[in-house]
């Protein structure tokens, strides 16, 4: 099955973003200082996320950001404004096969869909509910504009499969949202407001195939908070084989992967010594007694094992990442916030390389062995921004308006790919002169030899 691709947001009215409308392309880097409200963009993408398998009040929940434990909803809206309501629009490629909560597989009438979700709070109730909800699908010869980035004929071609006639999948009108089947098909219509749940995120039959592919689609956007307990935690032998947004299984995840992968073993090696090269070896320890599955290392220098309550923060980190990498049926959005956290400043080119190779190759068709895959990353790090081409980066700053007090303000950078949209001065922010981020990153000049004018300014020290 091949996996999906989040390939634009439109977002207003969240938290500090008034309006922006962001491109995504395979590797993705928001670059600026902090508290300008990159966090806030991957809370949108894990809001919409967290809405696939909860209702609206828990999603919201998951998405706060307080440091004194109190919430409402209302936090989520711009300005904490009750009149103002959040949407949120994904442009998105979906999986050409999906399977249902009951194991029946569909084949989803397009891969090409854009979402739209509209919340509105309600003061009487605290909480926020739907008062817009579309699913529409994208012609096929509008491919090339739906993606944006530069690609090759192959790739398009291998994402753009299908080709739906008429309406929508799922429509709004005055207060009935209605479910529309493949075939055009009506389901029962709900009354706005009324349901806790999104139309998608209570889609769960191969009924509605297209439907059930954005649904999919969307929960496999994962934003990455790497914590070292649930790194360092062992596994029982029936945990879930492939690593956790937090860190977690990664005892079970290698388990796995060197049982079932020839090669896998010396594949994470040499991967792990490109990023630490005290690594020796690494495995995984069977406690039968217990049911349990540890992750243990050999480092140069130390004869004995040492297991994971015993490894730096930053190697299990290593562990993590390359694990994902390895791991050919992990087939998020990755979203990781401040990779260069825990990671030595001479080891950042190399956790930036490991990234790249994570994410598809557009200049190939998508198969088994070039993965539809997606890295997206925010960081305040010079030494991160410098590793990226201008054509990988938005420059994230915080603007003042004389009403609505700060917002975060996401522009691209001139002469790339997403300047030379014409949707780009739809985001809110106006491309950025090069300079600026030379400035940010310190001063080093741009190479324009380079075709793709990549920020070259030497391996890190």
């Amino acid at each position: 099955m091949r996996p999906p691709m989040l390939v634009s947001l439109s977002i207003k009215n969240f938290k500090s973003i008034r309006e922006a409308h962001v491109r995504f392309g395979p590797f993705t880097c928001f670059i600026g200082h902090n508290g300008v409200g990159k966090s806030n963009l991957f809370d949108a993408i894990h809001f919409l996320s967290a809405l696939t398998d909860r209702d609206i009040s828990d999603a919201a929940t998951e998405v706060r950001r307080t440091s004194d434990g109190g919430y409402s909803p209302l936090d989520l809206v711009f300005g904490r404004d009750p009149g103002r309501t959040i949407e949120l629009s994904a442009d998105m490629v979906v999986p050409p096969l999906v399977a249902d909560d009951f194991g029946e597989s569909a084949k989803p009438s397009t891969t090409l869909l854009t979402y739209t979700l509209r919340l509105r709070y309600a003061p009487e109730s605290d909480r926020l509910l739907v008062e817009y909800e579309s699913l529409t699908h994208a012609k096929l010869k509008d491919s090339r504009g739906f993606v944006g980035f530069e690609s090759s004929r192959e790739f398009k071609k291998s994402v753009a499969l299908g080709g739906r006639r008429g309406g929508p999948l799922i429509s709004t009108k005055e207060d009935r949202i209605q479910l529309h089947g493949d075939g055009g098909s009506r389901g029962r219509p709900a009354p706005v407001g009324r349901s806790p749940l999104t139309v998608v995120g209570g889609t769960n039959t191969s009924d509605y195939p297209t439907v059930l592919a954005a649904k999919r689609e969307m929960s496999s956007w994962r934003v990455l908070h790497l914590e070292p307990s649930a790194m360092r935690t062992p596994d029982t032998r029936s945990a879930s084989p492939h690593v956790s947004a937090s860190g977690g299984h990664i005892p079970a995840t290698l388990h796995a992967l060197v049982t079932r992968v020839p090669d896998a073993s010396a594949e994470i090696l040499y991967r792990l010594r490109q990023l630490n090269s005290d690594i020796a070896e690494l495995g995984v320890y069977a406690d039968d007694v217990r049911d349990q599955l540890a992750l243990r290392a050999r480092v140069r220098g130390v004869d004995n094992w040492l297991y994971g309550r015993s490894l730096s923060d930053g190697m299990l980190r290593y562990i993590a990442l390359v694990l994902m990498l390895v791991d050919v049926q992990n087939r998020a959005v990755l979203c990781i916030e401040e990779p260069e956290n825990g990671i030595h400043p001479s080891r950042i080119p190399n956790l930036v390389e490991l990234l790249r190779d994570y994410a598809v190759d557009v200049g190939d068709a998508v198969d088994t062995d070039n993965p539809l895959r997606q890295v997206v990353l925010n960081t305040h790090s010079p030494e991160v921004a410098r590793q990226f081409s201008c054509d990988d980066l938005l420059f994230v700053e915080r603007a003042l308006t004389s009403t609505d007090g700060p917002i975060s303000v996401f522009r691209p950078i001139s002469a790339t790919w997403r300047a030379n949209l014409a949707d780009g001065m739809q985001s809110g922010g106006r491309p950025i002169d090069r300079q600026a981020v030379v400035d940010f990153i310190g001063g080093s000049p741009v190479n324009s030899e380079f075709d793709q004018l990549k920020l070259q300014f030497g391996s890190a020290t």
